[in-house]
């Protein structure tokens, strides 16, 4: 099956070729492709917002919980140092 150029532009007209007319269809299809890129855009732009004050809210949080940790590791330090030193104590005490 060959494909036949249209009479309208005459037989020298072949393959690609360059038209003054825009369509309304074409207007229509590049003002909707505009308007959900500009849509995506703003939804991105919404969900990066977003992730950056979860982002601030857990760095908060995690600051918080590393202090408590360290908090929680001197006492036990300290009370392990006390615990030893009652150790000596008691065993000085059963070797006199």
């Amino acid at each position: 099956m060959k494909a036949e150029v249209p009479t309208k532009w005459g037989k020298e007209q072949r393959g690609w070729h360059l038209d003054k007319t825009v369509s309304i269809s074409h207007l229509l299809t590049t003002l909707l492709i505009v308007i959900s890129a500009i849509t995506w855009a703003m939804g991105v732009d919404k969900r990066i917002s977003q992730t950056e004050i979860t982002v601030k809210y857990l760095s908060g949080r995690q600051s918080e919980s590393s202090q408590k940790v360290e908090d929680l590791r001197k006492e036990i330090k300290y009370d392990l140092r006390d615990i030893s030193k009652k150790l000596d104590r008691l065993i000085e005490k059963q070797m006199k």
